[in-house]
């Protein structure tokens, strides 16, 4: 007995081993999508009972906290709800602690990018406004993406369509949403209108400017080549059919995104300035915009390197990107195809219905730099559905969706020019035939049905005006396939509206 009383303090005298908890935290994933929760897999050694604690410090200086009370076999997953919606993007820092044991860690949220344009500053009745939205977060399940909203409001904020915004499904990565400017003018007047988009609470305005034809403060531009080799000189024109200032500015964006300004002195109504150096250092498309008062308009011209080589088929990458995601059957349809790299062969694109039968395969030529638009109309009897038009390069083929619905469009409202038309376009565009030629044969072709444009309106005759220089311009474009059939018709359009062609 009394060694076993020995033996018993002996044994309490021993220093016993005390085993310290280790919080261990891996997460599934360190990078985070802007719409992504946050989700960690906790596991600690030594757990003996009672609360884990953490907070989390957000990316504004916030503070979230919580608990997780008896977990079993000394795990858990924890789970921060989170999207878009909290504007909480870049680094998370999560502390955990139990006990003594604490653990730390960050979790990178990356940014969501929103990015909203129009594809020109200004525009004139008869044309339409594409308002491109670019994000790099979407859901290619339709039924599951986030809607983005646009309105279009005018300079007071008031709504300038009837209805008070259009909402589309973000499920890929561009969208181009179009509306006719026509549209705008029912309901409010020339002026600057903004496009307001709104995608997770994040809200982009972009202001444009409708501009009246007829208002004698219209700037018309143009310049002297489609392409120029580097070093060469730039000829811009610019028009002004009434002077209201000595001065205007001119501004010229480069490819790489540098700006230079020049003030340009106004005397007459067609001033020429030359640019001798704005060539040489950079190639690729240039904006240049002319500021005279309160009023703007701008061009773009590109600069082609000779250098160049021919690009490897493999090598290329094709965006594209439709006017819209829905259409009826015999509507027209453009398609902007952006390749990655200069395109000098053909192109073949094919429609595929919702069965997988597809079209016959047809070929387009395009510019010989940068991106371009396909025309393209819906035949009549297309059934309805989603559909997937394919465009192909070499062995690169890109695929866009879009969906038939509804009742065919009326074939009056169809926009018809014959293509041996383009001859007289041309001729005229290299004064091979004068403006009184020109117009005489457009308005004998619109009487006897040979061009048959919809919905065209009368203008009063103005006798003494000219025929603006970006008209003649734009027939050069649509003779050489540059343009689509609808921007030579908003010319021609323009030309009655004008009272220059009396129909």
């Amino acid at each position: 007995m009394r060694f076993f009383i020995l033996l018993v303090a002996a044994c309490m005298l021993v220093p016993q081993t005390v085993f310290a908890a280790e919080i261990l935290a891996v997460p599934e994933n360190e990078h985070v999508g802007p719409n992504d929760w946050i989700k960690i897999f906790l596991k600690v050694d030594g757990y003996s009972g009672g609360p884990i604690t953490w907070n989390a410090t957000k990316p504004d200086g916030t503070f979230a906290s919580g608990s997780f009370e008896n977990i079993q076999a000394s795990k858990v997953t924890h789970t921060i709800n989170r999207n878009a919606f909290d504007h909480q993007f870049g680094v998370w820092q999560i502390n955990y602690q139990y006990k003594n044991a604490t653990k730390s860690l960050d979790i990178q949220v990356e940014p969501l990018v929103v990015s909203v344009t129009t594809d020109k500053p200004s525009y004139f009745s008869g044309e339409k406004i594409a308002v491109q939205f670019t994000t790099n977060y979407f859901e290619l399940n339709a039924a599951k993406a986030q809607p983005l909203s646009i309105r279009l409001v005018d300079s007071q904020g008031k709504n300038a369509l009837l209805s008070d915004q259009v909402q589309i499904k973000v499920s890929q990565p561009n969208i181009a949403q179009i509306f006719p400017v026509d549209d705008l003018l029912k309901y409010s007047s020339y002026g600057t209108f903004h496009a307001i988009v709104n995608y997770f609470g994040i809200e982009t305005d972009v202001p444009f400017d409708v501009i009246n034809p007829n208002s004698n403060n219209s700037i018309f531009l143009g310049h002297d080549k489609d392409l120029y080799d580097p070093g060469d000189a730039v000829e811009i024109n610019i028009v002004l059919p009434q002077l209201t200032a000595n001065s205007g500015l001119l501004t010229v964006t480069f490819p790489s995104g540098k700006v230079t300004t020049k003030t340009v002195p106004i005397s007459a109504s067609l001033t020429r300035v030359t640019l001798d150096d704005i060539t040489a250092s950079e190639f690729g498309t240039f904006v240049y915009e002319f500021q005279y008062g309160n009023n703007r308009a701008s061009k773009t011209f590109d600069v082609l390197s000779e250098t160049l080589e021919k690009p490897k088929v493999d090598d290329l990458k094709i965006d594209m990107v439709l006017d819209k995601t829905q259409y009826r059957p015999g509507e027209a349809m453009s398609i902007r195809v952006i390749p990655s790299k200069l395109i000098q062969n053909q192109i073949h694109y094919w429609l595929e219905d919702s069965s997988g039968k597809q079209s016959d395969t047809f070929f387009f030529t395009p510019p010989a730099f940068g991106e371009f638009t396909i025309p393209y109309t819906i035949p009549s009897g297309s059934g309805v559905g989603p559909w997937k038009v394919h465009v192909q390069y070499g062995t690169v083929v890109s695929s866009a969706l879009f969906n038939i619905f509804g009742e065919p469009v009326p074939s009056e409202s169809i926009i018809i020019i014959p293509d041996w038309i383009r001859n007289n376009a041309k001729w005229w565009s290299e004064n091979k035939i004068s403006d009184d030629d020109f117009t005489n044969g457009i308005e004998y072709m619109i009487k006897e049905k040979i061009i048959t444009i919809p919905t065209l309106g009368q203008g009063q005759p103005l006798p003494e005006s000219p025929i603006p220089y970006w008209i003649k311009n734009s027939a050069k474009w649509w003779a050489d396939g540059l343009v689509s059939d609808l921007e030579f018709v908003n010319a021609i359009e323009y030309l009655i509206n004008a009272g220059i062609i009396r129909v």
